[in-house]
């Protein structure tokens, strides 16, 4: 007598909003990865799963360098111990810098206006545990050259651009060479080091004289701090350096720059 022969059909439901990375063997158990349709969770499912524990975290922003004013979307998972990982939105972690010119705004670093390239420190803390990473601020071209020019006595804001690159020359100070950094080379007295002063006049600093004080209505004449004595500077003698000391009421020659 023959036994009947069955057919036996499995037959397996969708997944509403999932997907299965791998399937079973035909006689052998199901097994495989489910993960979720945005990819936010990602579990081992069937009779091998077991739990898995958190076991760190990975954060990040999409670009390690942001424009000045710019921004970058950020990034964070919960990493477990099978290999696994939940997706974190950004606002579940939380974020510090080792620096103010940062913030985060619907899951996007956002960067200040920066006049030069800042490196900043993020630490994102969630679940427990931590990992930091840096940032970097690009310059902002406009508030570089705003800056440069904020490093150039008042008194010379006014100087006009020469042909050459950085040279400037003043109506009452001559001609210069601006290297945007608080020094200017000047054509008669060599190197310069200036500081800020205010409309009128401002502070000067060179080797031979040290700091001395002179402005649009002043020179020729210099006040030289060290001695508290008034200078009066001979152009005609050029290239020689002769000053003429109303103190001492005897001319000074110093070495040409």
């Amino acid at each position: 007598m023959r036994k009947p022969l069955f057919c036996l059909s499995i037959c397996f439901a969708p997944l509403l909003s999932a997907q299965i990375e791998h399937q079973g063997v035909v006689g052998g158990p199901f097994h495989g990865y489910l993960e979720d349709s945005d990819g936010q969770t990602r579990v081992q499912v069937g009779p091998v799963a077991d739990f898995a524990l958190p076991s760190g975290l990975s954060a990040q922003a999409m670009q390690n360098r942001i424009s000045s004013g710019g921004s970058s979307p950020l990034s964070a998972s919960i990493i477990l111990d099978d290999g696994t990982y939940t997706v974190l939105d950004p606002s579940q972690v939380e974020w510090s810098f080792s620096k103010p010119h940062l913030r985060v705004d619907n899951g996007s670093l956002l960067a200040e206006v920066m006049p030069k390239q800042t490196s900043i420190r993020v630490r994102a803390s969630a679940e427990g545990f931590e990992q930091s990473f840096t940032i970097f601020i690009l310059a902002d071209d406009g508030l570089v050259a705003e800056e440069a020019e904020a490093r150039l006595p008042e008194v010379l804001r006014s100087a006009i651009e020469l042909e050459a690159k950085g040279w400037k020359q003043s109506e009452w100070f001559g001609i210069f060479y601006d290297a945007q950094n608080g020094w200017l080379y000047h054509v008669d007295h060599g190197w310069l080091h200036s500081s800020p002063g205010g409309t009128d006049a401002a502070w000067f600093w060179n080797e031979e004289q040290e700091w001395f004080w002179t402005g649009p209505q002043i020179y020729p004449h210099l006040f030289r701090n060290r001695d508290a004595a008034w200078l009066y500077f001979f152009r005609q003698a050029l290239p020689r350096q002769v000053f003429y000391n109303y103190n001492s009421e005897k001319l000074e020659e110093v070495t040409a720059p």
